[in-house]
């Protein structure tokens, strides 16, 4: 939710942030108050790729701003990310299995790889271990279940 001071500041630009996360608010914000803080952009309107993307995670963003769509998205992959790690259960020391879809050349290829995890970032992201800087967030793995194989 948005900050007790996001609120404030809110309420004196007559802006309404209730029920948004502090990101969606900071972004209504910085959209009221960009021009005259020197920002290069003031509000700009959201892009036909947002809203599409919006649209496959379930949010409606056709009247959002840009600012606005992108705080929106952010905060669902997040909501989504911190889902996956509570329902996987996942944490340091896990087999995970990640799978890709590739397309080469018009043909569709799945790619499957298995994991441990070495740690889970504080944006969710989870690495692995063996280095490379290797890593992939939550919602694209599946816990391996080392006792029944699975």
């Amino acid at each position: 939710m948005a900050t007790e001071h996001q609120v404030r500041i809110a309420e004196a630009l007559g802006v309404d942030v209730s029920g948004d996360g502090e990101s969606v608010a900071a972004a209504r914000i910085l959209d009221e108050v960009a021009l005259v803080i020197g920002e290069r952009n003031g509000r700009r309107p959201v892009t036909e790729k947002q809203v599409e993307f919006g649209q496959r995670l379930g949010l409606s963003l056709a009247a959002d701003s840009l600012r606005v769509a992108s705080a929106k998205l952010v905060e669902e992959l997040r909501r989504r990310s911190v889902d996956a790690i509570k329902r996987l259960d996942l944490k340091p020391g896990d087999r995970v299995r990640k799978r890709t879809v590739l397309d080469q050349n018009g043909k569709l290829h799945e790619d499957t790889q298995e994991f441990v995890i070495s740690s889970i970032q504080p944006n969710t992201r989870v690495l692995f271990k063996g280095g490379y800087c290797q890593g992939a967030w939550p919602t694209q793995l599946e816990k391996v279940d080392v006792q029944g194989g699975q």
